[in-house]
């Protein structure tokens, strides 16, 4: 009878064992995934004071909303891209989705807050 309980226990703590290692991963993985989801800026550019941006679904899920949101210069509103689809792993070119006003040199910046994935930062330089 000690044989059998020795071995019982054993296999009690193999899958006990297996059991949190298999939740670890799932919570890794789910952590880094989620942070990795997102949009990533490739190029950003002003022709004749519109605003235009080249972006990347960095994730595994299709971008098709992305929010934008003007910060400077104050009272400024930009377009949100609606109905848009960027693939996973894909670059889209948004041209003149705003006119960056104001006179000489200057910075427009926004925030993209896309339907999945994390906001980002914008600056545009127009002259």
């Amino acid at each position: 009878m000690k044989g059998i309980s020795a071995v019982i226990a054993t296999i009690l703590m193999l899958v006990i064992t297996i059991a949190l290692a298999g939740t670890a991963y799932m919570f890794i993985n789910n952590m880094f995934t989620s942070q990795t989801q997102g949009l990533e800026i490739v190029d950003s550019y002003c022709s004749n004071n519109n605003a235009s941006i080249v972006l990347r679904n960095l994730g595994t899920t299709p971008v098709t909303n992305i929010t934008c949101v003007q910060t400077a210069p104050s009272g400024d509103t930009c377009s949100d891209f609606t109905g848009v689809n960027i693939a996973p792993q894909v670059t889209g070119t948004f041209t003149d989705f705003d006119t960056c006003a104001g006179t000489g040199s200057r910075f427009c910046n926004y925030r993209l807050t896309p339907n999945v994935g994390r906001t980002i930062q914008v600056q545009v330089s127009c002259t």
